[in-house]
This record gives C-alpha cells, structure tokens and sequence, in this order.
C-alpha cells in the first residue's frame, strides 16, 4: 500500500536570493494495519523559523511549540474503528482522494468525507474509517494545543487504543 510524492523545499543562498534546496520523491512508511503515512513538515518552534539551513522532515520542536504537515493514506480493506484516540492538538483534515468517516466516542458520525473536503479536529475522541474500493489519502496539519477542559475536568491525551504503537504528534525534540 506504499505511496510517493515529490516534496520541495525551499530555502536562501547566501545572497539573500530564493534557492530550492530539496526536490526529491519521498515514500510513505506503514504506522498502523491498513495506515501508511509521511511527514511532510515539522517546525521546531513557533512562529516557525525561515532562517535555519535544514531541508528534510523539519526538527520537532518542545510541546506547544510544534505544526506538523503528514500526509496519509487509509486501506479501505481495513475500514474498521479501532483507532480511536485524542490528541492535544488542532487537526486540520484535507481529504486529498477517496472517502473517509470520521466517528465520535458519542457515536455521531461525519459520513463520506471526499476530495476537497476539510474537517478541523478539535481535541475530540475520534477514529477514521475508509470507505470505497480506493485507498483514502488525506493531508494531515496538526498544531499543538492546550488540553481540552469541559467544566473542571480536563481531557487530556488518550492513545490507550493505538497500543503505544504510534503517535499522532513526534514527541519534542525527537525525529519525525
């Protein structure tokens, strides 16, 4: 289920004019049964710095300071929910091809999500289920955010259902 795209990266020469300094095809790498995905981006604080020399994946930065681009792709043969999860961070979803749920630890459900579809993720319980014959890919843009508070309890992180396999946001200082 691998898949590629050309990531370009541009940057400055010492003269102060525009450069691309990385224009390569990079792969996806499995993160889950049926899930496969690449980061595009990572910032290493925030406002994000233009200065540095850097042209891979980006260095996460420390908690709250991190935006991170991943670009993802769901198997529609494994279209069931047993990813749900709850980050501390803002998602925005943009469904790049095929189509998606999105399903609610309420139940309510986000039905048929397709191309050109975007969806901001709120520090919510949720879990992502393919729908279709084709693969689903979808670019991911996470930015780090305070813990959801309802009233005097906070909902905090809650990755109990991925099995400590993955993690949705690098943790700082750590590579993609």
């Amino acid at each position: 289920m691998s898949f590629r795209f050309r990531r370009v990266v541009t940057g400055h020469a010492a003269d102060g004019k525009a450069v691309v300094r990385s224009d390569a095809v990079v792969g996806s790498a499995p993160r889950l049964p049926g899930y496969e995905a690449r980061v595009v981006w990572c910032t290493g604080q925030f406002p994000a710095s233009n200065d540095d020399d850097r042209f891979d994946d980006g260095a996460p930065g420390p908690k709250g300071s991190r935006v991170l681009f991943r670009v993802a792709e769901f198997d529609p043969a494994v279209a069931e929910h047993t990813n749900m999860h709850r980050t501390e961070t803002q998602d925005v979803a943009v469904v790049l091809s095929g189509r998606l749920d999105m399903v609610l630890d309420s139940g309510e459900v986000v039905e048929q999500l397709a191309a050109g579809d975007v969806l901001v993720q709120r520090g919510t319980m949720h879990s992502w289920v393919p729908r279709g014959d084709e693969p689903v890919r979808v670019l991911f843009v996470l930015i780090d955010a305070q813990p959801v508070r309802v009233g005097d309890v906070v909902l905090g992180e809650d990755l109990s259902m991925l099995s400590g396999e993955v993690s949705p946001m690098p943790p700082g200082g750590d590579r993609p």
